[in-house]
């Protein structure tokens, strides 16, 4: 009997223990969202959510006749998911990172910067993304590694706006070059760069993997 009790003692304890390993994994789990989504382990991200914070909001006429509201803002943890399907629509299918790319940066990279427009219906209750610049701010150079709108945004003047933000922030934030690829077809993104004071520096051969297009690495300075 005595030994019976010391088992099922035992059995409790073990029980017990499991519980609360269990219960402290989900916690940390809960807190290492908490901070991946406030922005706490990217401080340049945290520098721009404030400054961001006080630019008006977009309006976009669309050939519907509808006002659209856009809002400028840092991306969230939550956001990944969203980010991956704007890419697929702004590619035409095309995903030159997969969400878990994304999401490992996001976990990684404290120099990540992820900034987006987003449309939100008259009552807030739904809400898509529309635009993005993605890239990272280092301490001399800001790559934008993603620029997208939306297909049914483009026209807009929004990839314009996405450029110029990011380059300002860039300024503000004491770097000294801007850089990044374009597909070698894509005249209309070469333009709008171009515009901002982006030149080609180089080509990467065989540089996308769905076609072994070329790109050009096109650079910008800043001081």
């Amino acid at each position: 009997m005595k030994h019976l009790l010391n088992t099922l003692r035992n059995q409790e304890i073990y029980q017990r223990a499991q519980q609360a390993v269990h219960s402290l994994g989900y916690e940390l789990s809960s807190e290492t969202a908490r901070k991946e989504t406030e922005g706490i382990n990217h401080p340049v991200l945290s520098r721009l959510a404030k400054k961001i914070e006080t630019l008006p909001t977009l309006h976009v006429l669309r050939a519907d006749a509808e006002d659209y509201l856009l809002q400028f803002r840092v991306a969230t943890a939550s956001d990944i998911q969203a980010i991956t399907e704007l890419e697929r629509v702004g590619y035409d299918g095309y995903l030159a990172w997969e969400q878990e790319d994304f999401e490992r940066d996001w976990r990684t990279n404290p120099y990540a910067v992820y900034l987006l427009l987003e449309h939100k219906s008259a009552n807030d209750d739904d809400s898509a993304l529309v635009g993005m610049v993605v890239g990272r701010f280092l301490a001399k150079k800001a790559h934008i590694s993603h620029l997208i709108v939306h297909p049914d945004f483009q026209g807009h003047g929004l990839g314009d706006y996405l450029v110029s933000q990011w380059l300002t922030f860039a300024k503000e934030e004491k770097i000294r070059q801007a850089s990044l690829e374009v597909r070698e077809s894509n005249f209309t993104a070469q333009t709008l760069y171009k515009k901002h004071g982006f030149s080609v520096a180089a080509k990467k051969h065989n540089y996308y993997y769905n076609n072994n297009e070329t790109a050009f690495f096109m650079v910008r300075p800043l001081n």
